[in-house]
C-alpha cells in the first residue's frame, strides 16, 4: 500500500519513501515507525507497542522510540506526529492512498482519497495540499537544517545513553 502526504509518498510494504518521484534515504527502524503510524492514523500507538512492533525480542529502552519519531519529525514537520502524554504518538497529516495508475502516470488526478471523494475533489484536495507543504518549506527555509542537524542530535544521544549505561 502506498499513501500520500504533503508532498511525501510512502509504500508501506517496501518500506521506501520519495519526495516529488525522488527517493528519500529512510533507515529501516524509522520507516517500521512510520509505516505503523500511517497504517493505523486514528489510534495513539503506546512506546511499548512500538518496541514489540519494530524491536520484537530485542531488549532496547524506550529513548530509541523518541529518537526515532524525532527524525521522522524532522523529515516531515513537529504537526506530523502528535504526542500524548503517557499514552503515546499518533500520526496528524491527512493521509490518501496511491492507486497503481499514479506510480505509471505520476498525475495528482490518480491518488485516491481513503474516502470515496469524487475525483474533482480529490484533485482539489491534492493541490491544496501541494500548496500547504509549500508554505510549510517556505517557513522553514530560514529554520535550522533538521534533516542535517536531527541524525547528529539522534548520535549524540545515543553516545550518551551508551556511555551512561557503560
Amino acid at each position: 500500500m502506498r499513501l500520500a502526504f504533503q508532498d511525501f509518498q510512502f509504500d508501506c510494504k517496501e518500506l521506501t519513501l520519495s519526495k516529488d518521484g525522488r527517493k528519500i534515504s529512510l533507515k529501516e527502524k524509522p520507516a517500521q515507525i512510520l509505516a505503523l503510524l500511517v497504517t493505523q492514523p486514528e489510534k495513539i500507538h503506546s512506546k511499548s507497542e512500538i518496541l514489540e512492533e519494530v524491536w520484537p525480542g530485542r531488549t532496547v529502552t524506550e529513548q530509541v522510540v523518541f529518537q526515532n519519531i524525532g527524525h521522522l519529525r524532522a523529515l516531515f514537520g513537529d504537526d506530523a506526529i502528535k504526542t500524548f502524554s503517557k499514552k503515546g504518538y499518533q500520526w496528524q497529516l491527512p493521509l490518501a492512498a496511491v492507486s497503481d495508475q499514479s506510480l505509471t502516470s505520476n498525475s495528482s488526478e490518480s491518488i485516491e482519497k481513503t474516502e470515496s471523494t469524487p475525483v474533482n475533489e480529490q484533485v482539489e484536495v491534492a493541490r491544496d495540499t501541494e500548496h500547504q507543504a509549500d508554505s510549510v518549506l517556505a517557513n522553514k527555509s530560514s529554520s535550522l537544517p533538521w534533516p542535517i542537524v536531527a541524525p547528529i542530535l539522534i548520535a549524540a544521544a545515543a553516545i550518551a545513553g551508551y556511555l551512561a549505561l557503560s
